[in-house]
């Protein structure tokens, strides 16, 4: 009688069919990414050298600048940096309410487009107008776009600040190499590009903001213009928070 080895014979056959390429939903490809990190950075260099010196896009500077404003009885000065905290963190609530309360919107889309009109509007105020106006506006802005747009391509980015995005960067180049891990390594690549758009943005805003003043806020929203097409041509299904897993 013939015998037969169970392993081999309940084996499947092998599936050789080649594995598609992973695409993901607008909000979480690199393109988006890359270009709100332009605008990151941008917008650090716009408010800092135009806009008494606030930073908006990330509050770590803010704390530490109202708290040394409030030792030195500077409170006027302080203010500002109280505003700006105040305009973050409302940011982040509404970021996270609103994909709650109307499910059926695709917040993400309504976040690009805010921002390119916001923007617009911004470039064409006085210029010896207060500044409240800017920071309060950049700093929520800013909160929603950090609390939207957190998943690149399955990575967590920031287009806002790029603290972590410098920590994820060496740690995923660590991690590569040591493992010869080419998932970890193209990670890191992800990082990577969005900290050099980021810092080329800052360096966009130094030159614009010197030559244009208010005017170099469109610059964001011409950055802003093509992916906000894509959001609107593309027929992606809505995930919550801009969190899409590959599809």
């Amino acid at each position: 009688m013939e015998h037969t080895d169970p392993d081999t014979a309940s084996a499947a056959p092998l599936d050789t069919t080649p594995e598609k390429p992973k695409t993901y939903a607008p909000e979480n490809s690199l393109y988006i990414f890359l270009s709100f990190a332009f605008v990151g950075g941008f917008l650090e260099a716009y408010t800092y050298l135009l806009h008494g010196g606030v930073f908006c896009n990330a509050q770590t500077g803010n704390l530490v600048l109202l708290a040394l404003r409030l030792v030195q009885g500077r409170f006027a000065d302080a203010a500002h940096y109280a505003y700006s905290i105040l305009a973050y963190l409302s940011g982040i609530l509404v970021s996270a309410a609103l994909p709650l309360l109307f499910k059926k919107l695709h917040f993400p889309r309504i976040v690009a487009v805010l921002e390119l009109l916001a923007f617009a509007a911004l470039a064409f105020i006085p210029q010896d107008a207060s500044d409240w106006y800017t920071y309060v506006s950049v700093s929520f802005l800013c909160a929603l776009q950090y609390n939207t747009f957190t998943q690149c391509r399955g990575a967590a980015v920031s287009t806002t600040f790029c603290t972590n995005n410098l920590r994820q960067t060496t740690l995923h180049i660590f991690h590569g190499i040591r493992e010869k891990d080419s998932a970890r390594l193209k990670k890191s690549g992800i990082y990577a590009l969005v900290i050099l758009f980021f810092a080329l943005g800052a360096a966009a805003g130094a030159l614009v903001s010197d030559k244009l003043g208010n005017l170099s806020a469109l610059l964001c929203s011409a950055v802003l213009l093509p992916a906000c097409v894509w959001f609107f041509l593309s027929a992606s299904p809505r995930k919550s928070n801009g969190k899409n897993a590959a599809h």
